[in-house]
């Protein structure tokens, strides 16, 4: 399916792995953009034309615009500031991706190679599904989450607003983690955990508040 022209902020390697995703996809062109601009005008073979202020006057040329940036609150903070001039915010699907018909997919996520969603689960705005990830049925992943990869949620897991799942992570069936939680990279996940906080471990234990940004 060919969808036009795309424009990614932020063009650091996430952007990069997204641009690979949406060419895989259809896009059949891509022009970043970024804050470091002009003292970064290319990331690799694809130009970077300009900041987030350039973004917004050229907007008009672009089919649609992805955000690339790790940070779940800068992400989100620029996903609103989008949404506020009314500029499409397609989800990027790698196609390798399977994801079940009775998904609830907000607008702005990545998914990338080898993501499996399952059953009756919801994604919500500018959610990252990154490599080899898997939700299961029922689960909630709301805004602005990263789901790392190789990271598992099994069923029912709800994942607050702005939390960060590490890689190789995996979260037992009906687990609840607050907002803004970081649980480390391979961590087991056995028990709820609250919002703000840093859980690493097997099984996962609260270790100090979340210095996530």
């Amino acid at each position: 399916m060919i969808k036009g022209r795309l424009a990614i902020f932020g063009a650091g390697g996430h952007g990069k792995v997204v641009a690979e995703a949406a060419l895989a996809s259809g896009w059949q062109d891509i022009t970043f953009y970024d804050d470091k601009f002009p003292h970064e005008n290319h990331i690799g073979s694809y130009v970077v034309s300009g900041n987030f202020k350039n973004l917004i006057s050229d907007a008009g040329c672009y089919d649609g615009c992805h955000v690339a940036i790790g940070s779940n609150n800068i992400r989100l903070d620029f996903i609103k500031r989008l949404k506020s001039v009314d500029i499409r915010l397609p989800n990027i699907i790698h196609p390798s991706a399977i994801i079940s018909s009775t998904v609830l997919l907000a607008d702005a996520a990545c998914i990338l190679p080898g993501v499996i969603v399952n059953a009756g689960s919801k994604i919500g705005v500018g959610v990252i599904l990154n490599s080899a990830s898997s939700i299961d049925h029922d689960c909630k992943v709301e805004d602005a989450v990263h789901i790392s990869p190789g990271a598992h949620l099994g069923g029912g897991v709800t994942v607050g607003p702005k939390s960060w799942i590490g890689i190789g992570a995996t979260v037992i069936n009906a687990i609840q983690i607050g907002a803004d939680a970081i649980v480390g990279a391979g961590s087991v996940v056995i028990r709820d955990v609250p919002s703000g906080v840093t859980s690493v471990g097997v099984p996962s234990r609260v270790i100090r508040e979340s210095l996530h940004e």
